[in-house]
């Protein structure tokens, strides 16, 4: 912008310099052409600079919502690891129990206190298999929250 004031006042105090001479339009023209040039320059300079802005906002944008499904993929790929791991450590050895528990309950199905004891053990059993299940479910609820989240508000930083 000063360069183009700057050029102005010089081109001014010329055409004032010879104010008595007298020019047609097209002699005016030619006396601030070049003025016309560096406006029409600046804007497209002006714009250029913006269109990079833009660029570079959204690469930032496209790298940050990359860097977030890398995190969730990690993030599920875990979570898939660890109720896997529930799962053997857990639900094998709950069903070896449940086995057991069947056999003693055809055994002993004549005695009601040791009838009371496996109901006992089936009822904490099927807590833990739907603890496991609830956790399972609970787990892949809030991983597709924390996407969704996380997805609006990279779009609201565009």
């Amino acid at each position: 912008g000063v360069v183009i004031y700057l050029y102005y006042l010089g081109t001014t105090v010329d055409f004032l310099g010879h104010a008595t001479e007298k020019k047609t339009f097209w002699e005016y023209i030619i006396q601030f052409d070049s003025l016309i040039f560096l406006w029409i320059a600046s804007a497209a300079l002006i714009q250029l600079q913006a269109a990079k802005k833009e660029k570079k906002q959204e690469e930032e944008n496209r790298h940050s919502v990359e860097r977030l499904l890398d995190r969730q993929e990690i993030y599920s790929g875990l979570l898939k690891d660890i109720m896997m791991l529930l799962q053997d450590n857990v639900n094998n050895p709950l069903a070896i129990i449940s086995t057991t528990t069947q056999e003693i309950r055809r055994k002993f199905n004549n005695d009601a206190e040791i009838m009371r004891w496996l109901d006992r053990i089936d009822g904490a059993m099927t807590r833990i298999h739907h603890t496991i299940r609830d956790l399972e479910a609970y787990e892949a609820r809030k991983l597709m929250e924390t996407s969704t989240q996380s997805l609006r508000e990279a779009r609201q930083g565009r």
